[in-house]
């Protein structure tokens, strides 16, 4: 069974029940890539490498064994100036093999630049000391609307899931209090060193277990979109061309199911890692549809309710049949018939 990335207590005033959090998603695709060389297909390796010749040591001596101290202080403080202007002209050199060198994992640190050539250093220690403790509690400071938080807040989803024992019976009351009033609970978590804004949801289907937690981008990590906006952004819309574009909606509505819709770039993919495995042509390219010239909004939106409409508007199964292959990618002409091998799957 999977282990939970976080385990603690959701308290919301009084009422408290303890909980297991476990990712919803996966960070996996089915078909990874190396990068090889063409030539020997010898695995490609990378290197952390500095601008500029190595640092020579200088040799032993009365005067050189005060140095490692003063050195030390150096490479300890927190700013980093720009080199000298001597300095600086070797660095500005066209780039030779012989000026940079290999950098240690343990060299590299963390700099802010505020100034050109100017950097602000960051120890591994002090950004450790940075991260927020891992709290085990997470307090539900408030209850909102669900409809009242913008979808462009949501970041990730998880699973929440109760602990047995007498407290299982807390979670399931607030849960079918949540889903009866459309609230959501409003709080902060803490992990990975970070602190996160959250919502606690009833999940969409009823029908699925526990709860669902979501975490929220703060404000300020989301743009104005009226830096965007064009002038025609505030334009109304005509009385009946309105008409017609609700007309247009109704036909195509559907009950939304994600699990008609496929991922199509992954399918075509494995079609062209499987014509390489067994030496076959890669798989035709698709032909881009082009969009109907059409000038007039008026007569595009009239032909495309007529377009739905003769495909069977009063068949719901024939409406069903049609979005699925319109939606379904077309089958290659170079699809390998039978793949003796199959691609790994990471």
């Amino acid at each position: 069974m999977a282990r939970p990335m976080w385990s603690g207590t959701i308290q919301i005033s009084l009422v408290g029940f303890a909980v297991e959090v476990y990712p919803a998603t996966n960070t996996t695709r089915p078909i990874s890539f190396h990068e090889v060389d063409r030539n020997t297909l010898g695995r490609i390796r990378r290197e952390n490498v500095s601008a500029g010749p190595a640092p020579t040591e200088e040799p032993a001596g009365p005067q050189a064994m005060e140095e490692p101290q003063e050195i030390s202080a150096k490479r300890n403080t927190s700013l980093h100036l720009a080199p000298s202007t001597r300095e600086t002209r070797e660095l500005e050199a066209p780039p030779q093999e012989a000026q940079q060198h290999t950098v240690d994992r343990a060299d590299i640190v963390k700099g802010y630049e505020y100034e050109k050539g100017k950097y602000a250093i960051i120890e591994p220690a002090e950004l450790k000391n940075l991260r927020l403790a891992g709290k085990k509690t997470i307090e539900i400071t408030q209850f909102s609307k669900g409809s009242e938080i913008d979808p462009a807040l949501y970041e990730k989803p998880y699973f929440v899931m109760p602990k047995a024992g007498p407290q299982a019976t807390a979670f399931h009351v607030i849960r079918q209090s949540m889903a009866e009033s459309g609230m959501v609970g409003v709080g902060e978590i803490v992990f990975s060193g970070r602190q996160h804004l959250m919502v606690l949801a009833p999940p969409h289907d009823s029908k699925q277990p526990g709860m669902m937690l979501y975490t929220l981008r703060f404000a300020n990590e989301l743009r104005d979109a009226r830096d965007y906006a064009p002038a025609t952004e505030s334009a109304e819309a005509d009385t009946a061309q309105l008409a017609l574009a609700k007309q247009l909606m109704d036909a195509y509505t559907e009950r939304f199911e994600v699990s008609k819709f496929k991922d199509h770039y992954e399918e075509a993919l494995r079609e062209l890692v499987e014509a390489k495995m067994n030496n076959l042509p890669a798989p035709a390219l698709e032909e881009e549809k082009k969009p109907a010239k059409v000038v007039d909004l008026m007569e595009a939106l009239r032909r495309s309710v007529a377009q739905r409409a003769s495909a069977g508007t009063g068949d719901t199964q024939g409406q069903a049949e049609t979005a699925a292959t319109t939606r379904k990618r077309p089958a290659s002409k170079a699809r390998p018939a039978a793949a003796s091998r199959k691609p790994k799957t990471a």
